[in-house]
């Protein structure tokens, strides 16, 4: 049996505690954010960077569309 990566999970936003459902997060009570992370290399896994390859982020950019969608825009303008 191999691993799904289109598999949702859920993320606390505030504290990042994985849950298996949607809900409230049972550390510090943020609602839970549902996140499809992807394939090993799904481009999507990667960091924010720049245009000269310098990352700006290491959170994967899945984490940045999710929680700061508009700054993540901004700065793949750049």
């Amino acid at each position: 049996m191999g691993i799904d990566f289109n598999q949702e999970i859920y993320l606390c936003p505030h504290c990042l505690l994985p849950g298996a459902e949607a809900g409230a997060c049972p550390e510090c009570s943020h609602t839970r954010v549902s996140c499809r992370p992807g394939d090993p290399d799904d481009p999507c896994r990667r960091p924010l960077m720049d245009r000269r390859g310098r990352v700006l982020s290491r959170a994967p950019l899945w984490w940045l569309q999710y929680t700061v969608r508009e700054l993540t825009q901004h700065l793949s303008r750049e």
